[in-house]
């Protein structure tokens, strides 16, 4: 039998002085009651009531038994409601990744902002330019991965909370030498800085139209992985550069760069905050993706919400914002 439900029937019996009002207290028969102690006495090997037709008291070892398991089942209560308690208010500890340049630029100013807001979590941002793995989490002690792109892992949880946008552009000091392309296929004449992800045999940048997506083959002496070091190089006017507006917003504004073929423009990518399936998501995981969407929202280098074009893809997904499984909706 239980060992816990015998001691609180026990405590119940002790302290109503009735097996008749312990029972009515724990919604159980007379009959389970009295079995419960029976029980336990047998199996402590002592008496702990002393029972009469007119009342019932406690023995000395009784009273002594008493004592020990009130303090027993306090303790696991409290234990048990700490334990709860931490799972419904955002402390603790959380560990972030993202990815180097977006991480540096952009991310680390939400995570400033929310270690600030919740000072009981305990915040770490690991910035790393991988490709994320579901497995990661645990070898990682990972708690929320910051992804860009299509998630091809459906094993994860996944909600998209905005969409990155990108610019072609160039430095004046690239256009007055080599002049401005005007359309998508003058780029194969120009220098252009690719990054390395891109297929060395088949480098190429997408770019919708009003109506159709446009693909061109581009080349250039110049290749990074890094966002930064794109920009410092189309800053230097080595070329003309296909980047995330987070990275070069400032550089638009004060004319250090200038965005090229206003007509066309490259597809957004989506910005998942990814974490793995559980039975219940930490509050203050849960916390963190609320305040990354509430912030996303607030910010201009990227979109909050889906443009007219991924709308007409899926009108159903533009209107859902709850978690999904990474991998199964393209973006």
């Amino acid at each position: 039998m239980d060992r816990f439900r015998t001691m609180d029937s026990f405590i119940r019996v002790a302290t109503a002085r009735s097996f008749s009002a312990a029972a009515k207290q724990l919604g159980m028969s007379r009959a389970l009651v009295s079995l419960h102690i029976t029980d336990l006495e047998k199996r402590l090997g002592v008496r702990l009531l002393n029972r009469t037709t007119r009342r019932m008291t406690l023995t000395d070892v009784g009273a002594s038994y008493l004592d020990f398991c009130q303090h027993l089942l306090a303790e696991m209560n409290e234990q048990e409601s700490t334990i709860t308690q931490l799972q419904r208010e955002p402390r603790g500890s959380l560990k972030v990744t993202a990815p180097k340049s977006f991480g540096t630029l952009y991310l680390s100013d939400a995570m400033v902002g929310f270690s600030a807001q919740y000072p009981d979590i305990q915040v770490s941002l690991i910035l790393e330019d991988y490709s994320f793995r579901a497995y990661d989490f645990v070898d990682n002690g990972l708690d929320v991965a910051v992804r860009l792109g299509d998630l091809p892992d459906s094993s994860l949880i996944a909600r998209k909370i905005a969409t990155l946008q990108w610019v072609v552009c160039a430095s004046p000091k690239y256009l007055a030498r080599h002049g401005e392309p005007m359309t998508p296929a003058d780029l194969g004449a120009h220098t252009c800085l690719a990054h390395v992800n891109l297929d060395p045999n088949d480098r190429a940048w997408r770019l919708h139209s009003s109506d159709h997506v446009i693909s061109v083959k581009i080349s250039g002496a110049f290749s990074s992985n890094s966002a930064l070091v794109l920009r410092k190089a189309a800053l230097a006017g080595l070329g003309i550069g296909y980047l995330p507006l987070y990275c070069i917003e400032d550089d638009l504004k004060s004319g250090a760069l200038r965005r090229l073929l206003p007509n066309y423009s490259p597809p957004q990518r989506p910005i998942y905050v990814v974490y793995p399936p559980v039975a219940r998501v930490p509050e203050r995981v849960r916390t963190f993706v609320d305040f990354l969407a509430q912030w996303f929202g607030k910010t201009t280098p990227v979109k909050s919400k889906e443009s007219l074009e991924e709308k007409k893809v899926g009108r159903r997904r533009a209107q859902n914002r709850e978690p999904m499984r990474a991998g199964l909706e393209k973006v």
